[in-house]
């Protein structure tokens, strides 16, 4: 980074703007919502045996982001977010992934989410050391495209690592950052709230983000 670009990001502040909109809405109770069962050593076998459908993703503007999301990803950007430092492995979209992924989840541990099981989504997630997902909130766009037949008033989404915590992990869903989690553990990203994770560790980082209608 050169001086002059250094000192135009001082004076111009853009992330300012993204802290007004995060200031400006209710902090969110963040609070354990259960616990699954999961075998770390399978989930990890996963991302190898499907690798071949992985998406390679890293923190830009998307065409399924609403304005506000490119936007704050132009921002992220601007400050340094880039391909070198938000990469991450990305299984559910390609292939049969999602399927894949349901079945390893298994049907016990999508009942205790009480979610229709033809609604779900999930994004199993890999951040090698030094990457990240900068802090951004879901609008759920690519989720509607893919199922749009369901009523999407009860959406939810959640979060749960498949791997016990490690040194130098770390995940913020409002003003509550997580740490010292258990393969399993489950808290819920509400819509519109900002969230953001970090691997400063040694280790991968296995994560997976889970989308899907609640039942009546």
């Amino acid at each position: 980074m050169e001086y002059e670009e250094y000192k135009k990001l001082v004076d111009t502040k853009p992330w300012k703007t993204v802290e007004d909109h995060f200031d400006s809405l209710p902090v969110a109770d963040v609070k354990l919502v259960t616990k699954l069962d999961i075998n770390t050593p399978e989930w990890i076998q996963f991302t190898l045996d499907h690798f071949k459908d992985v998406q390679q993703k890293w923190e830009k503007p998307k065409e399924h982001y609403a304005d506000y999301s490119n936007e704050l990803a132009s921002i992220n950007n601007v400050l340094g977010r880039n391909e070198h430092n938000t990469h991450e492995l990305n299984y559910g979209m390609n292939g049969d992934t999602n399927q894949a992924l349901k079945e390893l989840l298994g049907t016990k541990n999508i009942e205790k989410l009480n979610v229709i099981p033809d609604s779900v989504l999930i994004r199993f997630i890999v951040k090698m050391p030094g990457h990240g997902i900068a802090w951004h909130y879901d609008d759920a766009g690519s989720y509607k495209t893919k199922f749009s037949q369901f009523n999407f008033d009860r959406l939810k989404r959640y979060w749960f690592a498949v791997q016990d915590w490690k040194d130098g992990h770390a995940f913020q869903i409002s003003k509550t950052v997580l740490t010292h989690w258990k393969a399993g553990d489950v808290y819920e990203i509400p819509f519109g709230v900002g969230h953001a994770s970090s691997n400063f560790g040694l280790n991968p980082q296995y994560t997976v983000s889970f989308t899907g209608v609640l039942n009546d």
